[in-house]
């Protein structure tokens, strides 16, 4: 056997060494190994290194529990950085669903469950929708709605503490639902653990790891989920905050709009309003201040009187109808009020008097009813034109009556003498006819105002009793108190109003007997059923002769129909009248009057033919020949009154 050299000793002493380090390498590697069994190679290093027995076991027992802190390590090592991840994501917050849909994802990664969604609550009862979720294979499940008290999702936000059940169907901690309880049975989950998602007092929904076995969740778990759930909830909460203030933003932005919309508006209105005002004290009409009205505002405007008629221009517009009862909503709201008609959109506001409307205004087909400066423009100009009307109603109403006292002086006969108080205007008129309307129980007095308004300078109006007495200087009176009486007819909602009107006047003189002879002829009328007209007083002439107590209505009748007749036989001694009335006794015979006067027809037939020639009118005229031989036998009755009782 060799002896040993140097070489052998320095051999000797390496071997031993590298054995042990690669003993101790070998150990090392199967200490960050996964959990588990070391397994037969450490058990068959520890042999070879000579250990047995405890210390075998002990070394064992360090290699797994080496292998349960590095797994813990490496777990909490991905688990920091998924959440880093999550972290860097929310300051760099764009889109909210995106973030929240890879938080979502990352705890589904690192808890190893089968599903993981997240719930969001949704209003202000607390019920909470399912919004993102990763694992899940039935669509029912990606949407679920959980209200509010039931579930394992109220569950953990009304505690605002985790909760976990390893078997869904034997759940007692919170109420069930048959509609979610299908859905987890259609999804195939068995086992839940849920963390709220909590900012604060604020609870903002629940993270939820699921299995579809049962399992028992660790505090790790808890821990690993609540972190996830810590970041869901600052991304909802930041989205929250970032949409309040967007919103806020908003609203900020639309009321320094709005505060211009409503300076503009004012600054318009009240410009608009010293203009109508201006143009209201220097006497312009409301026709006038429609038009400023209808400049200003760029759209076409009307005026219209008390019964929704146009006071000045053309144009297609509602009916009076519709405008009336639009009118009626003005007054009593005091406001525009809108109206559609013929497809189209417009705006009306009442010009309200004292105790009545005075007209309206009407804003063309465009206006946007929402436009608060059109509307606050229509409804100034309504209050300057009942300004206007009230100026110009005093106007007239004094005039009115300083007239009406005239006009009832002449009727009375103590108007001969011109007085100061009279407009010479007034003193020029010639009064050719007087008309009375009758108002039977309306009110008289503002019957009178409007017929004076209607009037104008065309003649003077008057009241007495319930009667309107107008005299007119008009070429065609009857037309004309035709017109008055319409008018009236409507004002006081009285179809049947009836007038009179007296024609061929010579003078202030004749006014006082026309105004008697109409206001008789309207009782005349009255029991014959006729109203709601205007009759001409010289068709009742020979009916009212008859039936009048007038002293002198019969004289008048006869000379008015008969004078030219009877002034012929007197100037020239002939025997006219005598002719006629035998004419009208023999029943119009020309041979009757022959043989009574005892001349020749041919006389007779000259005789009548002069007659013809006196009297002015129509002998085809039934109504005429009426007359005529009224008023013949009126004076032959008074001829042989006069022969029976002569005067002494």
């Amino acid at each position: 056997m060799r002896p040993p050299t140097a070489s052998d000793d320095v051999r000797a002493d390496v071997e031993p060494s590298s054995a042990t380090a690669t003993f101790a390498l070998d150990l090392l590697a199967a200490s960050r190994a996964e959990p588990g069994r070391p397994g037969a190679g450490v058990e068959e290093l520890l042999s070879r290194a000579g250990l047995d027995g405890a210390d075998a076991e002990a070394v064992v027992e360090s290699v797994r529990e080496a292998q349960v802190r590095g797994a813990r390590q490496r777990r909490r090592a991905s688990e920091l950085e998924a959440l880093f991840s999550t972290a860097r994501e929310l300051v760099r917050l764009q889109d909210v669903d995106e973030v929240l849909g890879r938080l979502v994802e990352r705890a589904h990664q690192l808890m190893g469950t089968d599903v993981t969604y997240l719930s969001e609550v949704e209003n202000t009862r607390g019920d909470l929708r399912v919004r993102h979720s990763v694992g899940t294979v039935t669509p029912g499940f990606r949407d679920l709605a959980v209200p509010a008290g039931v579930g394992l999702a109220s569950l953990v936000a009304g505690t605002r503490e985790p909760a976990w059940v390893a078997r869904y169907e034997t759940m007692t901690e919170a109420g069930h639902d048959d509609r979610i309880d299908a859905a987890v049975r259609a999804e195939g989950l068995v086992s839940f653990l849920g963390v709220p998602l909590a900012v604060g007092d604020e609870v903002l929904g629940a993270l939820f790891a699921c299995n579809r076995f049962g399992y028992d969740y660790t505090p790790d778990d808890v821990l690993l989920l609540s972190a996830f759930a810590d970041h869901a909830a600052a991304v909802l909460h930041t989205a929250r905050a970032l949409a309040e203030r967007a919103a806020a933003v908003v609203r900020a932005e639309e009321a320094y709009r709005e505060l211009e919309r409503h300076l503009a508006a004012t600054e318009l209105a009240s410009g608009i309003h010293e203009e109508l005002t201006s143009a209201a004290m220097s006497g312009g009409t409301v026709v006038d201040l429609v038009a400023t009205v209808s400049r200003r505002i760029g759209l076409r405007v009307w005026v219209l009187d008390d019964q929704a008629r146009l006071l000045d221009g053309t144009g297609e517009l509602p009916s009076r109808a519709v405008l009336r009862d639009a009118v009626a909503r003005s007054q009593v709201s005091g406001h525009a009020e809108a109206v559609e008609a013929r497809d189209r959109a417009w705006l009306v506001v009442a010009i309200v008097g004292a105790d009545r409307v005075l007209g309206s205004i009407l804003a063309e087909d465009g206006t946007d009813p929402a436009d608060r400066v059109v509307r606050r423009t229509l409804e100034r100009a309504a209050q300057v034109a009942a300004l206007v009307s009230f100026k110009r109603d005093a106007v007239v109403a004094l005039r009115a009556e300083r007239r009406a006292h005239w006009l009832l002086a002449v009727v009375d006969g103590g108007a001969s003498e011109p007085s100061a108080d009279v407009e010479p205007a007034l003193l020029a008129l010639t009064l050719g006819a007087c008309a009375v309307i009758d108002v039977l129980e309306r009110d008289v007095a503002d019957a009178a105002f409007v017929a004076a308004g209607a009037v104008g300078d065309d003649g003077v109006v008057a009241r007495r009793d319930h009667r309107v007495i107008i005299a007119w200087a008009v070429d065609d009176a009857i037309e004309a108190t035709e017109r008055v009486r319409r008018l009236l007819a409507d004002r006081l909602h009285e179809p049947a109003l009836t007038a009179v009107v007296c024609t061929g006047l010579l003078g202030r003189a004749d006014l006082g007997p026309a105004v008697e002879r109409a206001a008789a002829d309207l009782r005349f009328l009255r029991p014959l059923g006729i109203e709601a007209t205007t009759v001409p007083s010289a068709g009742l002439a020979p009916y009212h002769a008859l039936s009048s107590g007038e002293p002198t209505s019969v004289i008048r009748f006869v000379d008015e129909l008969l004078g030219p007749v009877l002034g012929w036989d007197e100037r020239r001694g002939t025997a006219l009248f005598d002719t006629l009335a035998c004419y009208f006794d023999g029943g119009e015979s020309r041979h009757a009057v022959s043989k009574r006067l005892r001349i020749h027809p041919n006389t007779v037939q000259q005789r009548l033919d002069r007659i013809r020639s006196l009297l002015v009118g129509d002998w085809d005229d039934s109504e005429f020949r009426f007359r005529v031989q009224a008023a013949a036998r009126l004076e032959r009755l008074r001829r042989s009154l006069r022969e029976a009782h002569p005067t002494s």
